[in-house]
């Protein structure tokens, strides 16, 4: 028994030591700020977090990098899945490619971040502010972006199927060619977005400001638009889009709809 005891305890000593972090990286990092293609897995790096920091390729997951500066860090490419990273500032970071899956970003701050092609599934940005961000071709399926301010934000080709963007700020956001079915948009402000050829079937924008957005080539089939304020929105070349869909949304005379369609004025 004492055997298979002791036979167990180096069996998981040895697999919690090959899922811990690397020392010699974990100290390369903390004296020069440059840790490229580096193991820091479940690594605690709050004190050690300085602007600018170089960190691409590197092992991230169930890194703990709550509330950390991290402006104009270079990411690209990092592992960052399920690492804790809740208000902390990734302002103008490179975070091209990177895998933030699971990742918790509540409320952090990435204003004009690089987030190209990255992997968001699953990502936590509930109440982020990432106004100017660059999210083309990244995947964002069933994230939780509610309450987030993503304006001016670039969401071309983007996947962003089964998400949550409720009360989010979209004022002048991007979406050209961005599939978006069954997304929840209730309530957010889609002032003077772009849905140019977006997919936007079964997408859900009860009570939303589209206000002098732009819909040329987009399917909203199914889509909701019960409340939703369409005044100078230009829908005249959209998809699948039927009377009883636009029944109940306002708009005004700048308000395009297809041929035989037409729209309550909002009061």
């Amino acid at each position: 028994m004492k055997a298979t005891c002791l036979t167990l305890s180096v069996f998981f000593g040895l697999t919690v030591a090959a899922s811990a972090f690397d020392a010699d990286d974990l100290r390369q990092f903390k004296e020069t700020g440059t840790c490229t293609d580096c193991d820091l897995q479940k690594s605690k790096l709050q004190s050690d977090i300085m602007p600018g920091v170089n960190l691409s390729g590197s092992n991230l997951r169930d890194a703990i990098l709550k509330n950390v500066n991290l402006t104009k860090a270079n990411l690209k490419e990092a592992d960052l899945r399920r690492a804790d990273m809740e208000k902390s500032d990734l302002t103008e970071a490179d975070l091209t490619e990177a895998t933030l899956r699971n990742t918790d970003l509540e409320k952090a701050i990435i204003k004009g971040a690089n987030l190209y092609q990255a992997d968001l599934r699953e990502v936590d940005l509930e109440n982020a502010e990432a106004q100017n961000a660059n999210f083309q071709e990244a995947d964002l399926r069933n994230a939780n972006m509610k309450r987030g301010n993503f304006s001016k934000a670039d969401f071309s080709n983007t996947k962003f199927s089964n998400s949550n963007l409720k009360r989010a700020i979209l004022n002048q956001a991007i979406f050209k060619n961005a599939r978006m079915k069954d997304v929840r948009l209730t309530r957010a402000d889609l002032k003077n977005a772009d849905f140019t050829n977006a997919e936007l079937a079964r997408s859900n924008f009860f009570r939303a400001d589209m206000s002098n957005s732009i819909f040329s080539g987009a399917d909203l089939e199914d889509a909701i638009l019960w409340g939703a304020n369409l005044s100078g929105a230009d829908l005249s070349d959209v998809k699948d889009l039927e009377q009883s869909q636009v029944e109940n949304a306002c708009g005004n005379a700048k308000t395009r709809l297809p041929a035989g369609l037409y729209i309550s004025t909002c009061q």
